[in-house]
């Protein structure tokens, strides 16, 4: 999986790009969370992620919580169908914001 930063000052959005998986989740949730402590809100642009799976939703929870112990804003952009499937069949679609 590739990840490229695009920053507006206080916001910053990640460019993902492949699959978020359990080879990826590690270095993925060291990026996340470093972004989540850099800007304020913090946008996963998932238009190039292809498949995600319960590594990266692991991710994806620690990121959140670690968003919201600061008082930052976790979203998720662009989020393809597949990737939103397994995002509503896990429960996360309603837990995080999806835009």
């Amino acid at each position: 999986m590739t990840i490229k930063l695009i920053n507006r000052g206080t916001e910053g959005e990640l460019l993902l790009d492949g699959r978020l998986d359990a080879v990826t989740s590690p270095e993925a949730e060291e990026i996340f969370l470093q972004m989540t402590e850099r800007f304020e809100t913090l946008i996963l642009n998932m238009e190039q992620l292809q498949y995600i799976s319960s590594a990266g939703l692991r991710v994806l929870k620690k990121t959140y919580m670690a968003a919201v112990k600061k008082n930052g804003v976790l979203e998720l952009s662009h989020v393809n169908k597949m990737v939103m499937e397994v995002l509503e069949m896990t429960g996360f679609a309603g837990l995080l914001k999806i835009v």
